[in-house]
């Protein structure tokens, strides 16, 4: 009898432990780009964090938020997130393409201003 109770005890624990654990978010990657598309970057902004917090590593996601953030007019967080990606892949040219006109565009800002 104990022998049956062991397994069952078991498995009852490892789906209490599962059904705890966060699950990834495989489409925040994609409707964050379909937000972005159709010009919604608050919508944007909230499926790439909710992508960033399953994947940290991520220099797409990195860089996509910069863009959202940067178009929304968070300069500080733009530049935190471009410097992210930047960390992330060097040798990325399109997130280097895109911060390089960041700082072109907010050195002109602080110019004008």
């Amino acid at each position: 009898m104990k022998i049956r109770i062991l397994p069952i005890c078991v498995l009852a624990l490892l789906l209490t432990v599962l059904s705890c654990a966060r699950l990834p978010a495989p489409n925040a990657l994609a409707s964050g780009v379909a937000a972005a598309q159709g010009g919604d970057w608050d919508e944007a902004v909230r499926y790439w964090t909710v992508a960033l917090e399953h994947d940290p590593g991520s220099a797409a996601v990195h860089n996509n938020l910069a863009v959202a953030f940067e178009k929304r007019g968070a300069w500080e967080d733009a530049r935190r997130e471009y410097e992210a990606a930047l960390r992330l892949d060097p040798a990325n040219r399109t997130i280097r393409e895109n911060f390089e006109a960041f700082e072109a565009r907010t050195a002109a800002a602080r110019k004008g201003s």
